[in-house]
């Protein structure tokens, strides 16, 4: 990567070449990562291991799948693909941890998006499925990019029956309940992101053992469900239940039961407001994800999605 200088000698990071480009099949993204603090860190924890690093996926359960109570079929999907926890963690995002998860994308996000996505990603913890694809062989594609592939489109009518946001019955752009890490590259910088040091050794320990997660995983997903009332997730059952509330989401329910028209910043203003009601997010979060406008038009991506594609074609 060239310096400011202009000297093509002059290196802006160490992460050694050969790493990125066996981790990541995109020049832009190889430039803008290897300056990343967070790949930087996890690839001090991993560089020695980077044949392991690609047996290695990562899937996120979000909130909505513990509201939604999404986690045994995630888990059965994910075991019919081959893919086994080695770890698990349980990771409540902040403000801070989702600006950054998703910074070369929200670029081209609406601000009712990002904010919508403040209010749902921080209402609960996620948890963090460090996972070993059983089914990997060296040379062979990626076990992140099998995942990622394995995930499905996220419009509906493209979905096949056996990509896991079909078999999770994804709702909408922002209830789909998994977040994937789309490539090698992207498992280093979510684990350097979100985990300490000590917890990165500790995964790089058990990827290294093959250790099996499975019932550390189902304690957690008991834990959090217990603690955690079940929602429908419904938008028109939303409505009606917010109708019901005395808190300012009521008044605007109330409002559209009436016949008129309400836009997504009154929602967000209701769940935002010092009066708000907690018990109304999940009937708030259920309408505002069907009702934000998802994208800034005219605004380009940073890079591309690379697709399973580029890996079959560019083995390297």
């Amino acid at each position: 990567m060239m310096g400011t200088t202009g000297n093509p000698g002059e290196r802006m990071h160490d992460i050694p070449p050969r790493l990125l480009a066996a981790i990541t099949r995109s020049p832009v993204k190889a430039r803008l990562f290897g300056a990343d603090t967070y790949l930087r860190e996890a690839a001090w924890t991993f560089a020695d291991h980077v044949d392991d690093v690609l047996g290695t996926a990562l899937c996120v359960l979000k909130p909505d799948a513990a509201v939604g109570r999404r986690y045994g079929t995630a888990v059965e999907a994910l075991r019919d693909h081959g893919f086994r926890p080695v770890d698990v963690l349980r990771v409540r995002h902040s403000r801070l941890t989702i600006r950054e998860t998703w910074r070369f994308q929200l670029n081209f996000a609406d601000r009712e998006r990002i904010a919508t996505m403040d209010l749902y990603l921080r209402s609960l913890d996620s948890v963090l499925l460090v996972l070993r694809d059983e089914r990997h062989r060296p040379g062979a594609v990626p076990a992140s990019v099998r995942l990622a592939s394995l995930k499905g489109p996220a419009t509906a009518e493209l979905r096949r029956p056996e990509h896991l946001r079909e078999r999770l019955g994804a709702l909408n752009g922002l209830f789909n309940f998994v977040h994937t890490a789309d490539e090698p590259i992207d498992v280093l910088r979510d684990l350097g992101l979100l985990l300490e040091e000590g917890d990165r050794i500790r995964v790089r320990t058990r990827i290294l053992a093959r250790h099996d997660a499975s019932e550390e995983a189902r304690r957690v997903f008991d834990a959090i469900e217990s603690a955690t009332p079940p929602h429908d997730l419904d938008p028109e059952r939303s409505w009606q239940r917010l109708t019901r509330s005395a808190a300012p989401a009521g008044e605007t329910a109330r409002a559209r039961a009436a016949g008129r028209t309400v836009t997504a910043t009154e929602l967000l203003r209701a769940a935002q407001h010092s009066d708000a009601d907690p018990a109304d997010l999940w009937d708030l979060l259920s309408v505002l994800t069907t009702s934000v406008r998802f994208n800034t038009p005219g605004i380009e991506r940073l890079f591309p999605n690379v697709l399973l594609s580029a890996w079959e074609e560019d083995p390297r």
